[in-house]
């Protein structure tokens, strides 16, 4: 397949996944990879991109235009000083251990049962946000082997869904009764290191793969990290300053609803597949 064959509309596509993805983001304050995977599954599906690759695909690409944005937010908590660097020295190498295994399960998993993980995810988010209180499963953060645990499934699990693991690293750590800044903060830091480490991995386990189109770059679509990248940053603000107008509780049961109509989309075309 070549850019020839999918013409103008294809660079249109991609125009409306940035933007739409980019303002959900913000709007919903979880960085736009939850969001940004299911758009770019139905752009790669409606251009006739492989089955076998849309996942892949649509993962590796979405790592890869998560970088600008967790390199921006990380260097903005550096600044205010809201790193923990002692803390993060004892994060940040599990967290990329965790990467690493994900990039293998990855590479060993059909696009097929990773959907039904996403699927998966996003119940698990819709009910989390649905409950009025959030649930603490500890007094602290957790040290040594189990602290190092935790950072390395959530980035593995982060690298398999194609998210920079903010979606997953924040709700962790505020269940384990760190406060939201400081839990923001490891997250910003922690998605710099998942967006670039697993977007290379996606890039050298997809290299040469058979059926690609001709545009990729291992598993990351070229002109969609060229355009969505550029419109992630100008609308992700606008999504925050429509959520500075609504009330808390209004935006996480829109949020929901959003997750739940993504997940049965998703869920119903996986059944149809099979």
């Amino acid at each position: 397949m070549s850019m020839e064959s999918v013409g103008v509309a294809y660079y249109l596509a991609l125009v409306g996944a940035g933007l739409a993805s980019g303002f959900a983001g913000g709007l919903f304050g979880i960085g736009g990879g939850l969001l940004r995977v299911p758009i770019l599954l139905y752009v790669f599906h409606a251009f006739g991109v492989s089955e076998n690759l849309t996942f892949h695909l649509a993962a590796g690409t979405s790592l890869a235009v998560a970088i600008p944005t967790s390199m921006a937010s990380a260097y903005r908590q550096y600044k205010a000083q809201n790193l923990d660097l002692a803390f993060l020295k004892t994060w940040i190498p599990w967290l990329v251990l965790g990467v690493v295994a994900g990039i293998l399960i990855s590479y060993a998993s059909p696009g097929s049962v990773l959907k039904e993980i996403f699927v998966g995810l996003l119940g698990i988010m819709a009910i989390y946000f649905l409950l009025p209180s959030r649930p603490h499963i500890a007094n602290e953060i957790p040290k040594g082997f189990l602290r190092g645990l935790m950072a390395a499934v959530i980035g593995g699990l982060s690298t398999l869904l194609g998210l920079s693991g903010g979606v997953l690293t924040t709700p962790s750590l505020v269940a384990c009764n760190a406060t939201m800044h400081r839990a923001v903060a490891v997250s910003s830091a922690g998605s710099l290191a998942v967006s670039l480490v697993a977007a290379a991995g996606m890039v050298a386990t997809g290299y040469g793969v058979a059926g690609a189109p001709s545009w990729t770059l291992g598993y990351v679509d070229l002109p969609a990290l060229a355009i969505m990248t550029p419109t992630v940053i100008v609308t992700a603000p606008l999504g925050v300053r429509l959520a500075n107008y609504m009330r808390p509780r209004a935006l996480e049961l829109a949020f929901v609803a959003l997750l739940i109509a993504l997940g049965i989309d998703m869920a119903v075309g996986l059944a149809l597949s099979h």
